[in-house]
């Protein structure tokens, strides 16, 4: 936020529990007092710091439950949140991170797996619901991403992620903001409903 500032630009922000109601609703209001709008949402919290490689009937109910509250219905609640202002506007973009798994799946990581299957059908859903509104919903499934909540990953599994990308090496935050841009400005106006695979070249089709 401050490099925001520094740079001549405005910024403020929220903290927010995706799994509550309450606090997404706080969040939107914060957004509308700061700018008077509403132009763009980027879902992009999820539950996965705390996931480990189980085989998938070791799972108990309330860590599959806790990941499907923040991943699923998450994104669901600061859709409806923001949906009002964007509606009033008629335009508005959407983007949900979902996950490269979602399109190939993973072993030993059903619930995470199955809550990125459902962010994509939701925004397929989205999409159909919202056009009318001029609000457009697309998904950005990144591939194995480097960051504080993922460097624990066995390396083997990393590695075999790094060996099947066309472009070989390791992927990065920055690496997925062109892309979100894109999704979020007038250049994409007319893409609506859409899975785009930002992962190096690892799943292509």
């Amino acid at each position: 936020m401050d490099l925001i500032r520094s740079m001549g630009g405005r910024a403020t922000y929220a903290r927010v529990d995706v799994s509550d109601e309450a606090s997404i609703n706080a969040m939107t209001e914060t957004a509308l007092k700061a700018s008077g709008r509403i132009d763009g949402l980027i879902n992009n919290a999820a539950y996965f710091r705390e996931v480990k490689l189980t085989p998938f009937e070791e799972l108990g109910v309330d860590e599959w439950d806790r990941i499907f509250q923040v991943n699923v219905k998450g994104v669901w609640l600061c859709c409806k949140a923001v949906m009002p202002a964007m509606r009033e506007r008629k335009r508005g973009s959407i983007v949900n991170i979902a996950s490269v798994v979602a399109v190939a799946g993973q072993p030993g990581y059903l619930h995470y797996v199955a809550t990125k299957g459902a962010v994509l059908a939701m925004t397929k859903g989205l999409a159909k619901e919202c056009g009318k509104d001029g609000v457009r919903c697309n998904v950005i499934a990144p591939g194995f991403v480097i960051t504080g909540a993922t460097q624990n990953r066995p390396v083997e599994w990393q590695q075999s992620f790094l060996k099947a990308r066309a472009i070989s090496r390791e992927q990065r935050p920055d690496d997925l903001v062109g892309t979100a841009l894109y999704l979020l400005s007038d250049l994409s106006g007319f893409v609506s409903g859409q899975t785009i695979v930002v992962d190096g070249g690892h799943i292509m089709y």
